[in-house]
């Protein structure tokens, strides 16, 4: 009888425990469903400009509205400086919440130096026909794909225009696709960015922050819970339709030794200027790290804008000079 009774206990217990249990598992998968589409989704931003606001400053006719395909099908939209030439080129990647037209002036100010300049739109952002970011689960593909057109360009008498050496530049989620990028290609001679970050789920935990209040000591420590961690990564898997994405930075950059790195942080102290600060740290090869007022995460006005533009073109500059190496 008190075995009975035990059974039953038992299973009243069950009963109240099971459904609480669901609702809480559903609840939570629900809530970072939510989270992961927010955060797929950033503000469309307008392009506040083009290489055509530029035109009297470069004297000719040096730019094209591009378009190319992504690995898996889709497409992929952006401007390209021609120097109409053989020379090097630059490929900039803006960063999340941003766009192409953000780094205008770094790109003139590369093409004054010589180089061949193609910088484009990420997924989900500016007028990319893609609706939602990657997170940089789609980026670092999206970049290898922009490096193959960029590498396919010719001149009107079929002479190949890039001379063989290429360098990369991006800004926090493009800074992450940048460095992912960087041992993919033995073009890739010369790489910059700007407050990246080493893997897709250290990103979405530093934006999951400032989309539930980044200032909420609780709402810190629940971003910082691993378990919540590894529920948004399964979350943005199974949101994307994807495999868990294996790409980390620091491998990357522990390959990278015959290229040149040149790491960008602000003054602040933030999450992201100790992230930049890891890599560089791991960063096999040579490279070099610069403090600067403000990065690229900002926006930056004509003076900023000028003196970091000068330090970004003259480690180009140095690493992969415009006047082709001698045979």
């Amino acid at each position: 009888m008190a075995t009975l009774n035990k059974k039953l206990i038992f299973k009243r217990v069950l009963w109240v425990f099971i459904p609480a249990v669901l609702v809480l598992f559903v609840g939570v998968f629900g809530l970072s469903f939510y989270l992961i589409h927010h955060l797929a989704h950033p503000p469309k931003n307008e392009l506040t400009g083009s290489p055509r606001d530029f035109q009297i400053i470069l004297q000719k006719p040096v730019w094209s509205d591009e378009k190319w395909k992504n690995a898996d099908g889709t497409q992929a939209m952006g401007w390209l400086l021609n120097q109409n030439r053989v020379a090097p080129a630059v490929i900039l990647t803006h960063g999340y919440s941003s766009n192409r037209s953000d780094l205008l002036t770094l790109s003139v100010e590369l093409y004054k130096a010589g180089y061949h300049v193609l910088l484009y739109d990420m997924r989900g952002h500016g007028e990319s026909p893609v609706n939602k970011s990657g997170f940089g689960m789609y980026e670092k593909d999206d970049l290898i794909s922009a490096i193959k057109f960029l590498k396919g360009l010719t001149s009107k008498s079929g002479e190949e225009l890039n001379d063989g050496r290429i360098g990369l530049y991006g800004v926090d989620l493009g800074g992450y696709a940048t460095l992912a990028a960087s041992d993919e290609d033995p073009a890739i001679k010369a790489v910059a960015v700007d407050s990246p970050f080493p893997s897709v789920e250290q990103f979405i935990n530093y934006r999951l922050k400032y989309v539930i209040g980044g200032n909420n000591s609780m709402v810190k420590g629940l971003a910082d819970y691993s378990l919540t961690k590894e529920v948004l990564g399964l979350t943005s898997q199974a949101y994307f339709m994807t495999k868990d994405d294996k790409s980390d930075v620091i491998e990357s950059v522990r390959l990278s030794s015959n290229r040149r790195f040149l790491f960008i942080h602000g003054k602040t102290g933030s999450p992201t200027d100790l992230l930049t600060k890891e890599i560089f740290d791991e960063t096999k090869g040579q490279k070099e790290i610069i403090e600067v007022e403000k990065t690229r995460q900002e926006r930056l006005y004509t003076t900023e804008s000028a003196a970091y533009d000068e330090r970004v073109v003259k480690f180009f500059q140095a690493a992969i000079p415009t006047t082709a190496p001698k045979k």
